[in-house]
């Protein structure tokens, strides 16, 4: 071997060594960052993988043209109201618990959060850091507050802004759906069309297990694992959600007439049945759907023990949501 070939693999030898004790150094003095309570998020498989609100804005989607109804008044003040309903199903607030609260009626009464710590979802952990940093104020305050509906100049930028398309943006970053240009003849709007159909078409299930079918059976995916905590009560929550959000036809709309019609007497049953607590559950159905629910919702409720003042939260609501008409 020449001197010159020696040379330069001695300066490659050494070359190589530099880098390797530089990165070795590097990587010594680079610290990971650790947060406890997103490896806690990421490892809890109580909660699914989609919010309420969710899937009630993507029931309400178009397929294809993915943009809710212009027409659609109610959809806004609802999604609020699902807000509520998430944070008390995911234990981070309950009614409080005074003796006193029962003097009034359901959506009245006062919320407290029991937990502070994030959700990792941002439009409940915003809403959370206001009610958190609040004194206890009733579930219609709070509904009322979230969607912009108050006169209390000082209160006013508790309004969260923008929510339907945060949250449909959201479920572009979970694949469900994704973000396309549209002209609409004097302007250009962003729309999500839906990507994962499977996803959509099992909520719609879920929601035609309990208002279609004699027995009342969940199926579970991806999205909505077995695991989930208050399995039933969040299809509740879901069907009476969509209801008040006027987006529970889209569910309904490939059912022949007869039995669209009792699928929405049903659904007027139940928001009327869970808008009180304790639910009335010894009420059978007229018609013969779902005949099995309210045991089911027992022997949840039986599976969670200590939960009646979130369950009670998570009532008031649908007592707000079955008053929608009077209120809007």
């Amino acid at each position: 071997m020449s001197s010159l070939q020696r040379r330069r693999l001695n300066r490659i030898n050494s070359d190589t060594a530099e880098s390797s004790n530089d990165d070795e150094e590097r990587s010594k003095s680079t610290k990971i960052a650790y947060d406890p309570e997103e490896a806690k998020l990421k490892d809890d498989v109580t909660v699914p993988t989609l919010t309420l609100m969710e899937e009630v804005v993507l029931l309400g989607l178009g397929d294809k043209d993915g943009y809710l109804s212009f027409w659609n008044d109610n959809i806004s003040y609802t999604l609020r109201g699902c807000i509520i309903i998430e944070l008390a199903l995911r234990n981070k607030i309950r009614i409080l618990d005074d003796p006193a609260r029962k003097r009034f009626d359901l959506s009245e009464r006062l919320v407290e959060v029991v937990d502070g710590s994030k959700t990792g979802e941002v439009l409940l952990d915003e809403a959370l850091q206001l009610m958190k940093n609040d004194e206890p104020l009733s579930i219609a305050n709070w509904i009322d507050l979230l969607s912009g509906e108050t006169w209390n100049f000082f209160k006013i930028n508790y309004q969260l802004k923008q929510v339907r398309e945060r949250i449909s943006k959201g479920l572009v970053d979970k694949g469900v759906l994704r973000t396309e240009m549209k002209n609409f003849f004097l302007f250009d709007m962003a729309t999500h069309p839906v990507t994962d159909t499977s996803c959509k078409e099992a909520i719609k299930r879920r929601i035609l297990s309990a208002l279609v079918s004699r027995t009342m059976e969940l199926n579970y995916n991806e999205y909505f694992p077995e695991t989930t905590q208050y399995k039933v009560i969040r299809t509740i929550a879901l069907i009476c959600s969509s209801y008040a959000a006027n987006v529970l036809e889209n569910v309904l709309s490939s059912l022949e007439y007869e039995k669209r019609d009792n699928a929405i007497a049903r659904s007027e049953s139940i928001l009327s049945e869970f808008a009180q607590y304790p639910f009335k559950l010894d009420k059978a159905s007229d018609i013969k759907v779902s005949i099995n629910l309210s045991k089911l919702v027992e022997d949840e409720i039986a599976q969670n023990p200590g939960s009646a003042l979130q369950l009670e939260a998570v009532a008031g609501v649908f007592d707000v949501f079955s008053k929608m008409d009077m209120i809007l």
